[in-house]
């Protein structure tokens, strides 16, 4: 883990607002409360740089946050981003991420209380042991921060709703997880665009085929090299934005090779199959744990998890982050 000394971050901001012309800075981080000093950090920003737009992506959702959110000015960005991840509390267990609805909601209401005028909620779909009552519990979720905000003083907030597939990734207790089909993932995205629609909720999601080479090129082997090179020659650059991908090239690749992507991205790996980056039996017992819906401590704050880290880096303790450790079930996060 690698963090910028708050000196650093300041003159940072002061030599963007001086060389750039923008007022606005993000904060941007893996999990931003685990940076340490963050909350003298953002009061010296917002007493250095008077007019300054600050965003704090990545929040998580506690009475720390709470606090956070309430030291920023009134005239601060426009947005806060945090990440319920699940809507139910019993499916944010499963990911390690034990967040009560009420610290959500005690979040948004100072969020809307101090001005700010949106709120965007991040939600990942197909989470293991997903079922239709926790998609329904978005809905529920978000209607409730819908209504905290109609009763904010001042300019109506909005509250966006954005959505990404689950993406089981290697070196995580979720790596033996199938990956959800387009055709489930649709009918998920048809339930909440009905449901947040009536109560006047923006929604953006993922293109679930992105989402499924994301994981097939996170769980693959070394034949995928001629995969990857092959679309490369077909012409797929620039991926990431929507106006270049083009899917049929990647199956035209994954053809030409003789390889399928939900061979490496929607196929649940039984626990003793072998896998290229299998040496670490900590991620066979959090995935258990995960599966039986208990949660795994802050190795920082209690005794070590023993994960493994620590052989490579001895004082791991002081200096793993929650996002490595604690919340290393969501693959989304680590």
């Amino acid at each position: 883990m690698r963090e910028r000394s708050q000196q650093e971050v300041l003159q940072a901001v002061g030599e963007l607002i001086a060389n750039c012309g923008y007022n606005e800075v993000s904060l941007v981080s893996l999990s931003t409360n685990d940076y340490p000093g963050i909350d003298e950090l953002v009061a010296s920003l917002c007493h250095r740089y008077h007019n300054l737009a600050l965003s704090l992506p990545s929040l998580r959702i506690d009475s720390f946050s709470v606090k956070l959110v309430g030291s920023l000015p009134r005239r601060g960005g426009t947005g806060l981003t945090f990440a319920p991840e699940a809507g139910s509390e019993r499916l944010r267990r499963i990911i390690n991420k034990p967040t009560a609805e009420d610290e959500i909601l005690k979040t948004a209401a100072v969020a809307f209380d101090r001005g700010w005028t949106s709120l965007k909620l991040y939600f990942m779909l197909g989470l293991p042991t997903e079922t239709a009552d926790d998609i329904e519990d978005i809905i529920q979720l978000v209607d409730k921060v819908r209504s905290l905000g109609r009763k904010a003083k001042g300019k109506r907030p909005q509250v966006r709703v954005s959505l990404s597939t689950f993406v089981p990734k290697p070196h995580t207790p979720f790596q033996w997880v199938a990956q959800e089909g387009e055709q489930q993932l649709s009918s998920k995205h048809e339930i909440l665009k009905l449901g947040l629609r009536r109560r006047g909720t923006r929604l953006s999601w993922q293109d679930p085929k992105v989402s499924l080479l994301e994981a097939a090129l996170s769980r693959g082997d070394r034949r995928l090299g001629k995969v990857i090179y092959r679309a490369w020659k077909l012409g797929c650059t620039f991926d990431a934005w929507s106006e270049h991908f083009n899917y049929e090239n990647w199956l035209g690749a994954f053809n030409e090779t003789g390889l399928e992507p939900g061979f490496y991205a929607q196929r649940e790996r039984p626990l003793d199959e072998l896998l290229p980056w299998a040496h670490i039996a900590f991620l066979k017992r959090e995935y258990q744990r995960a599966i039986d819906g208990r949660e795994t401590a802050d190795c920082r704050h209690q005794a070590c998890n023993a994960c493994g880290l620590e052989r490579w880096q001895p004082d791991c303790r002081n200096k793993a982050s929650a996002a490595q450790l604690s919340l290393a079930r969501n693959s989304s996060i680590a």
